[in-house]
């Protein structure tokens, strides 16, 4: 018999919207359910009180195993790995209606972006698209993951222009329907892509209409040029309650390899310019099993500034656990340094045992990624991982 306890107060006061793709999530972690406009024109300001919205909560409050949380959280907490419900304090129970209003709102403004992360994708990045388009599918073992096959879709959807995006019909009922649900909103999540290369950024802001008190959350990868990236902060210097969450996990060789489009003095830069200009921000850490190399310099060195942990499950291939044993020691060995806080969540996520399946994955992702990429190398990662995958002589 299964007790365990799956309520999680994220899906009664969390919403995702992707502008680009016309979905939603009812958490950032959940799998993304697609939008009836119909339904919505007559139902206006229930984007976040879909029938399934409210369905899954229902399941919730009877403490049933919810589907759309399968590949993140569930799937975590199956082998004892810190998942997004945990480390955001889900399982306190926060509701008991099913129809609500949304306390975040997580808005995907537009896939342009000029970096390639390692764990991204063709959905979150146009120069993912790009790659797999011109360059062709990556050929993997699981094929159930069709992030890296390009389609017709994919091509049509690099010929659409930003403006031409934000004119369609289904976009502006969306930004009104974020307009409708704000009245209790306490914050906006801005992320793309990269928001600070979407044109109407400052536009969309003012155009939501948003209660003075709410927060307004940017992600960036720091990947624009620097004469675009002090003019953005500029119009940015107008909006209230701003923080600006910079997305890295690495320096260096690693953070080149892995945030793949921008260099590590680039990337230095800004941060420097987000100090001088006295501008609000953070940091956020996503850590798979080929960003988790190498964090302990990271936070060492920026560790005089927040840093946020979270965990990648999506893809599979990429959780934290797929690394051999022994640089899973070097690991360990590296993180009991930092404080008890930062090192318990990273080494449960590390914990479990990878199979075959996930080794072999990950070992051609690797070979397609660098072969694509001509100014990067396997040598930025440890050599007992490299054997392990048994990749150290293929390239």
């Amino acid at each position: 018999m299964d007790n365990r306890n799956y309520y999680c107060s994220m899906k009664f006061k969390f919403l995702k919207i992707d502008l680009g793709s016309k979905t939603t999530y009812n958490c950032h972690a959940a799998a993304p359910h697609s939008i009836d406009f119909d339904w919505l024109k007559e139902n206006p300001g229930n984007l976040f009180n879909t029938k399934v919205n409210v369905f899954e909560r229902e399941q919730m409050l009877k403490n049933e195993r919810n589907a759309s949380c399968e590949q993140n959280c569930w799937s975590a907490e199956d082998h004892g790995a810190q998942s997004p419900r945990l480390y955001q304090g889900g399982v306190e129970k926060t509701h008991q209606e099913t129809v609500t209003q949304p306390e975040t709102i997580d808005l995907t403004i537009g896939a342009d972006c000029n970096l390639t992360c390692s764990y991204c994708c063709k959905e979150y990045s146009n120069a993912w698209r790009r790659d797999v388009i011109n360059n062709g599918n990556y050929n993997l073992t699981d094929s159930q993951d069709d992030r890296y096959q390009g389609n017709i879709k994919d091509k049509a959807l690099l010929k659409i222009s930003q403006l031409k995006l934000k004119n369609t019909e289904h976009y502006q009922i969306l930004l009104k329907e974020i307009e409708l649900s704000a009245t209790k909103l306490k914050r906006l999540v801005i992320t793309g892509g990269e928001p600070l290369l979407d044109n109407a950024l400052i536009d969309v802001l003012e155009k939501l209409n948003l209660p003075s008190s709410t927060q307004i959350e940017l992600y960036t990868g720091l990947g624009v040029s620097n004469s675009r990236f002090i003019g953005m902060l500029e119009k940015l210097k107008k909006v209230k309650n701003l923080l600006i969450k910079v997305s890295s996990e690495n320096i260096e060789e690693l953070l080149e390899f892995n945030r793949y489009g921008i260099k590590w003095t680039e990337f230095s830069d800004k941060i420097d310019i987000l100090k001088k200009e006295k501008i609000n921000f953070e940091f956020h850490s996503t850590l798979s099993n080929l960003t988790i190399f190498g964090f302990k310099k990271f936070y060492e060195l920026f560790k005089s500034h927040k840093i946020v942990v979270t965990f990648a499950y999506q893809p599979r291939m990429m959780s934290p656990h797929i690394i051999d044993k022994n640089s899973k020691a070097l690991i360990e060995q590296d993180l009991l340094t930092l404080p008890k806080d930062v090192y318990e969540p990273i080494l449960r996520s590390i914990k479990k045992e990878p199979n075959e399946m996930e080794r072999q994955n990950i070992k051609e992702f690797l070979y397609e990624f660098t072969k694509r990429r001509k100014d990067i190398d396997l040598t930025v990662f440890p050599k007992t991982f490299l054997e392990w995958i048994q990749i150290e002589n293929v390239l």
